[in-house]
């Protein structure tokens, strides 16, 4: 009798989806990634191009989020848990490839003018599929070029573990979000702060990035490859590290030098391994860490 009414009494189980915590969520993640213009942004200034299409691009995902925040209900996104979680990936996903569209729609050409194409070239570039619509590489400008490459790095590790990572709000939901993203026991092992965990992989996605950038481009300084300019080496480590296929170049890396296929090639491997396990090999525990995370799920 008491266990009967204790079922009674107690909580039922949520099967709605909270719209407006989602939203919420998602408004303070569209106000985010609209900063990632900035980088396209220095690289028109640098090399004396409209900026105007990647700040206005910004401008307008970044003013979506702040009304999407005040739209809804203060606090809403504390309420976030796993039904919420796969939403919010969902509809971020959809907003980000809108995102890295209107550059492209901003821009002009005629290879991206069409909105069916742009979301299609910007789609491709946050998922990694390296699917593209462009067939005239020389048309496209430096800074969108730079843009194309940089989508494909930003979707390599998830623009949701970024968030995940310097987001505080997302210290609620955050497991589901990340897990979300990145799959596999070696998360719950990896760390037992869910934001600790998204700040190394992507502190360690940046470190290989970069190690590839300067590796590339020291192959252009000693004369080895000439055509492996800074921004090239850049551009390339952009789409190397999320395995995604973009490049600046219509013959992609057969334009360049046996040596800078082998780097990138070198380097693409270690980026097709699970950045949770090369974590831990590279930052093994110190003798006497607390591994209570590693006991609770089980050993790696």
């Amino acid at each position: 009798m008491p266990q009967t009414a204790a079922r009674q009494i107690g909580p039922r189980r949520r099967l709605a989806v909270d719209v407006p915590a989602a939203l919420d969520l998602v408004g303070t993640l569209a106000r985010y990634l609209g900063l990632a213009s900035v980088l396209p942004v220095a690289v028109a200034l640098w090399y004396g191009e409209p900026f105007w299409p990647f700040l206005a691009a910004g401008a307008i995902v970044s003013g979506l989020g702040v009304v999407l925040e005040r739209t809804t209900p203060s606090g809403a996104s504390v309420r976030v848990g796993v039904r919420e979680g796969f939403l919010v990936v969902a509809i971020t996903w959809l907003l980000a490839a809108g995102f890295a569209s209107l550059p492209y729609l901003f821009a002009g050409g005629d290879q991206l003018s069409h909105p069916v194409d742009a979301y299609f070239e910007g789609m491709a570039g946050f998922t990694t599929t390296g699917a593209t619509v462009v067939t005239d590489f020389d048309d496209l400008s430096r800074s969108v070029a730079m843009w194309r490459q940089f989508t494909q790095w930003l979707g390599g590790m998830g623009i949701i573990v970024l968030a995940v990572a310097v987001l505080p709000r997302l210290r609620v939901g955050g497991r589901q979000l990340l897990e979300s993203e990145l799959p596999g026991p070696e998360i719950a092992q990896l760390s037992e702060r869910i934001r600790a965990t998204a700040r190394r992989l992507w502190l360690l996605y940046a470190a290989l990035t970069l190690a590839e950038t300067l590796a590339l481009s020291t192959l252009g300084w000693v004369g080895i490859d000439e055509r492996m300019t800074p921004y090239q080496a850049l551009a390339h480590s952009f789409a190397t590290m999320p395995t995604g296929g973009f490049s600046t170049q219509a013959r992609s890396i057969e334009a360049f030098s046996a040596a800078a296929q082998w780097i990138i090639a070198a380097f693409m491997v270690v980026a097709g391994l699970n950045f949770a396990i090369t974590y831990r090999a590279l930052f093994r525990r110190r003798p006497g860490e607390d591994d209570s995370a590693t006991k609770a799920t089980g050993s790696g």
